[in-house]
């Protein structure tokens, strides 16, 4: 799926590399990083195990290392409708959290191709 969305969104990506993939039965360990055009980077962390536990974090950030979004499922945040789902975003420089859809990366480079309008 990873490659499928790397070649759907090609005039996004400057490169990719692929760090961990383990595949054992239904558990699966996915470990990339992916360069954008504009020299953002997208880290991407997913876990599978027995199917019904899937645990991510995206990690989106700008050139210097700075975040722009993190989108994750880790459950500290009780309070956000979409929990344990939700993204860190900065707004006037402040980290903020809210609502996220979830793990699905496809949203994921969707989001990121509209806030560098491609």
């Amino acid at each position: 799926m990873l490659l499928d969305l790397i070649e759907k969104h090609q005039r996004l990506v400057e490169s990719y590399e692929i760090l961990v993939y383990d595949h054992d039965g239904p558990n699966i360990r996915l470990k990339a990083c992916v360069v954008l055009r504009d020299g953002s980077m997208l880290h991407i962390k997913q876990i599978v195990l027995e199917e019904s536990n899937f645990k991510y974090a995206y990690h989106w950030q700008d050139h210097s290392g700075n975040l722009i979004c993190r989108w994750d499922n880790a459950p500290h945040w009780p309070e956000i409708a979409s929990y344990p789902h939700h993204k860190h975003t900065m707004r006037d420089g402040m980290e903020i959290v809210i609502e996220s859809l979830g793990g699905d990366l496809t949203e994921v480079f969707t989001e990121i191709a509209e806030q560098l309008g491609n």
